[in-house]
């Protein structure tokens, strides 16, 4: 699934195209990716000049004039393909957005169907769609960070991929935060020093802003707008990876399913904490 810097490279792709840019017309060809609005949306975005293009967790957000935006999010395999007019429309394309004195189109081409796209009128900036995301992840001050952690009793990796508790992180960069601070993903999150709570929210902030550097990671289907590939996967240390030598300590990572998802740690370098080892650390 795109996370926070694969959306992160789309919206920043898509602002440097589309912005300023009149629909003419929006076709929906798959109805299952819309929620909400149905063919209703043709009708209310024709005419529509796109002011800003926005992220919020994994949600890009096309701000339109007039009030009102349209939201989406990439799900497993989505794709916001920005495509002249006359190359041929993939398979899998569920919507289009066409253009006035434009020959380009702006195309979300889902092959797994779990991405989903919503419109909401102007509610003060305070989307309702939104309302329930927690802190951006690199935005989210040190302390507001420790005391989120602590104030709860959960696994520390399912607990960064909670969207409520901080929106944008996923499984890759979990995993990748969690080995650079050297915390166990089976840590309980009330058992963290606030050292350790330090050095995890500067992993996640340093993991996600080079990933960000280097167009996000490409480990399946994963392209930007332009639709070339990003190349963040040349420098992970774990996430998939198990059976190679950690990068710090030569230790082979293993992978094992943590809050129903799988996850790469160095058993060395990431030790989690035995139940007669009391106190945080």
């Amino acid at each position: 699934m795109p996370e926070l810097p694969e959306v992160e490279t789309v919206v920043r792709g898509l602002r440097n195209r589309i912005v300023g840019w009149e629909l003419s017309r929006v076709e929906v060809c798959q109805e299952k990716c819309l929620r909400g609005c149905q063919r209703a949306l043709a009708g209310l975005l024709r005419k529509k000049k796109i002011l800003a293009v926005e992220r919020r967790g994994k949600n890009v957000i096309l701000c339109l004039n007039g009030g009102g935006a349209v939201f989406v999010h990439l799900g497993m395999s989505g794709r916001l393909r920005v495509l002249p007019r006359s190359v041929p429309r993939e398979k899998h394309t569920h919507l289009v957005f066409s253009f006035l004195d434009h020959g380009d189109q702006l195309r979300f081409i889902d092959p797994r169907r779990f991405g989903r796209i919503f419109w909401e009128g102007e509610k003060n900036r305070k989307w309702i769609s939104l309302s329930r995301l927690g802190p951006e992840p690199l935005e989210i001050h040190p302390f507001e960070f420790m005391t989120r952690v602590q104030a709860r009793r959960r696994e520390i990796k399912p607990l960064l991929l909670d969207q409520q508790f901080l929106a944008g992180v996923g499984n890759i960069y979990a995993d990748e935060s969690l080995h650079r601070a050297g915390i166990h993903p089976r840590r309980k999150s009330d058992s963290l020093s606030g050292k350790a709570l330090s050095r995890l929210h500067r992993a996640v902030q340093e993991v996600l802003k080079e990933a960000i550097r280097a167009g996000g990671t490409s480990v399946r289907s994963y392209v930007d707008s332009s639709g070339s590939a990003g190349k963040y996967q040349h420098s992970l240390r774990v996430y998939g990876r198990e059976g190679e030598p950690c990068p710090a300590c030569a230790a082979r990572i293993v992978r094992e399913i943590v809050g129903g998802r799988s996850s790469f740690y160095c058993p060395r370098c990431q030790r989690k904490l035995s139940s007669n080892r009391a106190g945080r650390r």
